[in-house]
């Protein structure tokens, strides 16, 4: 009985899961141009580790404790990829962020015709090898009209 009512449970997940996605719709793709693109760590915070050496000797009948202690901080360094992309009447500045040191940014050329999607402040890329890479909006600017 509870293996179905879990099977159940499961189903009615996949189906709401894939009908939010299908009210979503498909993005909205524009072109736009690659104007620039850079990467900036940025230092999220940092973290102490404690390390402790103690010893006991006995001698003569007596008990001696040492203790050594170190402490060692390191930076949290977080990695992100920062697009400028000049789109029809909007110039936007977006950063994606690199969770893993090997993740890598979108395939892009700077000067070159892009694709992307604005959603809120989500920005989509679609890089020169069709991969879709998320970027959060920092930034948004008129274009000016000659």
């Amino acid at each position: 009985m509870s293996r179905i009512r879990f099977e159940t449970w499961v189903l009615f997940a996949a189906f709401l899961g894939s009908t939010l996605a299908l009210a979503a719709g498909p993005r909205q793709w524009q072109s736009g141009k690659l104007m620039d693109t850079e990467q900036q760590k940025v230092t999220e915070g940092s973290t102490t580790t404690y390390h402790t050496d103690s010893e006991t000797k006995y001698k003569n009948g007596k008990t001696n404790h040492s203790k050594d202690a170190t402490a060692r901080t390191t930076d949290d360094v977080d990695t992100y990829e920062v697009y400028t992309i000049l789109g029809p009447d909007k110039t936007y500045v977006a950063r994606e962020k690199l969770l893993f040191p090997w993740s890598k940014p979108a395939n892009v050329t700077v000067g070159a015709e892009i694709k992307f999607a604005v959603e809120g402040k989500r920005l989509y890329i679609l890089g020169d090898d069709q991969k879709e890479h998320k970027a959060s909006v920092v930034k948004i600017s008129v274009n000016q009209k000659e």
